[in-house]
């Protein structure tokens, strides 16, 4: 078994996936890339991080997508978006071993070097509490956020990737962080990445 040299987290919306994303790479010591990835397409495509963010937002479906896009005249930019991204990934795991969350990365990394995919869910109760204590989102507003947040990044991912974001299937390994917690799935997935024998060069230093 080859050697885990990046951990890609997609999440369902205030799971805590961002956090854990965070927290491994604390604990293993290589960077997290995040937001970055968005900020740094925009500073390449010349516009802004709000405007990347509203093209991603144009998918509803495999097909219907490519209609309303070709409708809208934005399909173009809608793939330079995702070639953006997918650049920035690449160049990022080729700097060396870290933790990158969101925007399709491990399907990006597929023949690149060994990534471990992972998904984090949690229950509707501890996402609404993420959501109305961290978001600031009215407790009422909560569930249709959830979804809406939720179908957006599963749209973004089935159009881009053509698998299905939320199967488990999908993934190495799915991660419940209203049972494990934040600490215990950084610790889960630092486990993973270990027994692969990542870090066995500096034993002994």
């Amino acid at each position: 078994m080859s050697k885990i040299n990046a951990v890609a987290i997609e999440r369902q919306y205030c799971s805590g996936g961002s956090e854990i994303g965070k927290r491994v790479g604390e604990m293993l010591g290589i960077p997290c890339y995040d937001r970055e990835i968005v900020e740094l397409a925009a500073e390449r495509l010349g516009i802004t991080s709000e405007e990347i963010r509203k093209f991603e937002e144009w998918v509803i479906s495999p097909i219907k997508a490519q209609f309303h896009l070709r409708r809208e005249n934005q399909l173009d930019m809608f793939e330079k978006v995702f070639a953006a991204e997918t650049e920035i990934i690449a160049e990022y795991a080729r700097r060396g071993p870290c933790v990158i969350v969101g925007r399709c990365a491990g399907y990006i990394l597929k023949n690149i070097t060994r990534t471990l995919k992972v998904y984090i869910c949690a229950t509707a109760e501890s996402r609404t509490e993420r959501a109305v204590s961290e978001h600031h989102i009215a407790f009422d507003d909560a569930d249709n956020v959830l979804k809406r947040y939720d179908k957006k990044r599963g749209d973004f991912f089935n159009v881009n990737t053509r698998q299905n974001w939320s199967s488990m299937l999908t993934y190495d390994i799915c991660l419940n962080s209203s049972a494990l917690g934040v600490e215990g799935c950084a610790r889960t997935i630092c486990d993973m990445v270990r027994a692969s024998g990542w870090g066995d060069e500096l034993k002994g230093k």
